[in-house]
């Protein structure tokens, strides 16, 4: 078997600057005709297959395989990825208006918006695609960004390309399809990709390196999470002063605002007290507003990023403010724990209480938060177990998904969850018995 083609340290910084990354699965004309072909057949005999694309079109398999697709995946997302079994074929019919910009959704589930790249999509296009065809289209340097609609952003990037071309995209990078005034029709299938553990050390190509600054607002969010990436911990210096930087969490442009987040992470004890103060103060002020936009977690704050950068110097008091009789801060601290990730461990019994509280959006995230601090929340197993039986499709699922990361479990709960109503908990329950 040929080994993957790993990423380079340019390349790596390319992504994480701009979101993307384009590689050619060159497998040749014909390979390629031939799966447009089976796709065009399906469409015009049955409705779009949606999850059932890769059953019905297996070959679909060996473009997944290709030593440059599989090796930008593990590049970002570790080597044991997981293919999610959420995929889809999108058909742009000739004379279509095109999509506005948007983030996708989250399948069966509403997620925080998080930075760190543990979620990836893949766009493979089986023929040629030109400007006229109606590309996937997409605004780079956005996936950090939630609080602006990029809708007729200047920056706009259609992704042409010859059959074969496959664009790896941050998930939360803001895209759409275009209009398309050609006279054929236009199919991408797009795939979506987790990753299944935290990283530890970088698993590209990489030279030691450090982020290169170019002094731009979004400095401070790559720089992080390049060395979160490799499994280093956070490389700002301390600011000199941070009431300026107090005052820039709810001031300035939207990536402004993070950088001052980011910076108030990397301030120790100090910072984590002014970031604490700050989600407090905007989860009172933005949960109603997050309940009622749809697609989002109602633990969806921004203060949220700097404490999650702030990594060990936070959990003890995230892990105190799992019991707070706000369950809007009990949700964010439980999402926080998770970001955080492996040096959350510590928080594992106090997650693991919380899989029983009353709000749904609590459990969710606290189910999610386990799963994403791995194998080191082993002793949390049967609890999330217990919550493949929870009455929200979003529990179920994040248990299931949960177990699969930390490798452990139950197996006469996971083997039942295997026939629940809801298809990703049925797919992932069986993902977590293989695993």
């Amino acid at each position: 078997m040929t080994r993957p083609t790993l990423l380079d340290d340019t390349q790596v910084q390319s992504f994480l600057r701009h979101g993307y990354i384009t590689v050619d699965a060159d497998l040749g004309i014909d390979f390629h005709a031939g799966l447009h072909g089976q796709i065009r057949k399906l469409f015009a005999s049955d409705t779009n297959p949606g999850n059932d694309i890769l059953a019905k079109v297996p070959d679909l398999r060996r473009v997944l395989a290709q030593p440059c697709v599989a090796g930008a995946l593990a590049s970002l997302l570790g080597s044991d990825y997981l293919l999610h079994p959420h995929r889809h074929c999108h058909q742009n019919l000739a004379g279509s208006q095109g999509q506005r910009m948007h983030q996708d959704s989250y399948e069966a589930d509403q997620n925080v918006r998080h930075h760190r790249a543990r979620w990836l999509m893949a766009f493979y296009y089986p023929q040629d695609v030109d400007a006229r065809m109606g590309p996937s289209s997409i605004v780079p340097r956005t996936q950090y960004l939630t609080a602006e609609d990029q809708h007729g952003s200047a920056d706009e990037l259609p992704l042409e390309g010859r059959a074969g071309t496959v664009a790896i995209v941050h998930y939360d990078l803001w895209h759409r399809a275009t209009a398309n005034t050609g006279e054929r029709d236009r199919f991408m299938v797009k795939f979506l990709f987790t990753r299944m553990s935290e990283p530890e050390t970088a698993p590209w190509r990489h030279d030691g390196a450090a982020w290169a600054s170019t002094g731009s607002a979004d400095d401070a969010v790559c720089a992080h999470l390049w060395d979160w990436m490799r499994g280093q911990t956070g490389a700002a210096h301390k600011p000199e002063v941070l009431s300026d930087l107090a005052d820039g969490l709810t001031s300035g442009e939207e990536m402004d605002r993070y950088a001052a987040a980011y910076r108030l992470g990397a301030a120790g004890e100090e910072g984590v007290g002014i970031l604490m103060t700050a989600l407090r103060e905007e989860g009172s002020r933005r949960v109603q507003a997050n309940i009622e936009r749809s697609h989002t977690n109602p633990a969806q704050f921004e203060a949220a990023y700097g404490l999650s950068a702030a990594g060990a110097a936070a959990v003890g008091q995230l892990t105190e403010l799992l019991t707070d009789e706000a369950w809007w801060l009990r949700a964010s601290a439980a999402d926080v724990l998770g970001d955080i990730g492996l040096p959350a461990a510590a928080s594992t019994g106090a997650l693991s209480e919380a899989l029983t509280d009353e709000s749904e959006w609590v459990r969710r995230n606290a189910v999610e938060a386990l799963g994403t601090i791995g194998p080191s929340a082993a002793a949390s197993a049967g609890a999330l177990a217990r919550c493949l039986t929870d009455s929200s499709d979003a529990v179920r699922y994040n248990a299931a998904l949960a177990l699969a990361r930390i490798g452990g479990g139950e197996a006469a709960a996971l083997q039942a969850a295997t026939e629940d109503t809801n298809h990703y908990v049925r797919e992932l329950a069986a993902e977590a018995l293989r695993r």
